[in-house]
């Protein structure tokens, strides 16, 4: 017990000063090189000499350990708040997503869809009108395909790659299986093996992680108020973020994906729905209906098992 204690306190710490101490650190220097440089100074050297003769200068060592204390409740009240942030963004994703900004993402990239879908088919109709044509075409044809599965494996509904990869996981799995993975998942990470839980989550953290890169993003963009180049630190920040959140959210995907593959038919086993072989639509439909708990249209009504009055017997 003393060893697992000991290991899960190495992973707390570990994980503290990657995730919050260090970036918080980074954060707290750039603030202070912001305040003492600003608009004015931006990008003068000389502008930060105070700064680092009073950061080298001798001072009481009870000075300097409040100095480096203040800096890192400072660092980490930083990391929170960038956790915050991302937390914050991913509440507010879904009211943002109706409003004009989303609408116009939405169509772009609908257009962008709509345009690499038209060019595959006028490649694939090529293709059929001539035997030696539909060979030269075969290699075009699957990069006109791969353009507009970039865009999105399915037509794009959200303003976002991201929200579009989690729709089509689950218009996938729906279409396969005529199963709501939605409502299937927290039953079905009870099925799945200890290793598959393992990169599920991972790819869990890693999306988390990619949203918190995007909540520093914010503080650095603040910090852009008072130092024109930290606009450059957050938007470099941002694009890292982006891009580690749809590098997370493909796996994660993918993973979602090959869980219902490999495990839906024991999964079905598990809630005693027959399945002779591959999981089908039919016993997808029926794990569906079984697990949202809805009484069905046909079926009789099911008398209140708990009186109104407790006196009644």
């Amino acid at each position: 017990m003393n060893g697992l204690l000991d290991q899960l306190g190495k992973k707390v710490a570990d994980s503290w000063l990657t995730t919050l101490l260090l970036p918080g650190m980074l954060w707290v220097c750039t603030a202070a090189l912001a305040w003492q440089l600003g608009w004015a100074h931006a990008l003068d050297p000389g502008a930060a000499e105070p700064l680092i003769r009073w950061l080298d200068g001798s001072r009481p060592a009870g000075q300097g350990i409040a100095v480096a204390v203040v800096a890192l409740i400072v660092a980490a009240g930083a990391g929170l708040t960038a956790a915050g942030v991302a937390a914050v963004l991913r509440g507010v994703r879904p009211v943002a997503a109706r409003g004009a900004v989303a609408r116009w993402l939405r169509a772009i990239r609908r257009r962008r869809w709509d345009r690499a879908g038209r060019l595959a088919e006028r490649l694939e109709a090529d293709a059929l009108g001539a035997a030696v044509g539909s060979v030269v075409a075969g290699p075009e044809i699957a990069e006109a395909r791969a353009r507009q599965h970039a865009i999105g494996l399915e037509r794009p509904e959200h303003a976002t790659w991201v929200g579009d990869r989690l729709r089509a996981t689950a218009l996938r799995i729906h279409r396969a299986y005529g199963l709501d993975v939605t409502v299937a998942w927290p039953r079905l990470w009870v099925v799945l093996p200890d290793s598959l839980r393992a990169d599920v989550a991972q790819a869990q953290g890693s999306y988390a992680a990619a949203g918190v890169l995007v909540g520093w993003a914010v503080l650095y963009a603040l910090l852009g108020l008072l130092w024109g180049p930290a606009l450059l630190i957050a938007s470099v920040v941002l694009v890292v973020g982006v891009l580690r959140a749809r590098s997370a959210t493909e796996v994660l995907c993918q993973l979602v994906e090959a869980a219902v593959d490999l495990y839906g038919a024991a999964f079905a086993e598990q809630l005693r729905i027959p399945c002779d072989g591959a999981l089908t639509p039919a016993v997808g439909g029926a794990i569906d209906e079984l697990l949202r708990k809805e009484p069905r249209r046909s079926a009789p009504p099911v008398a209140d098992p708990v009186p109104d009055r407790l006196d009644e017997p």
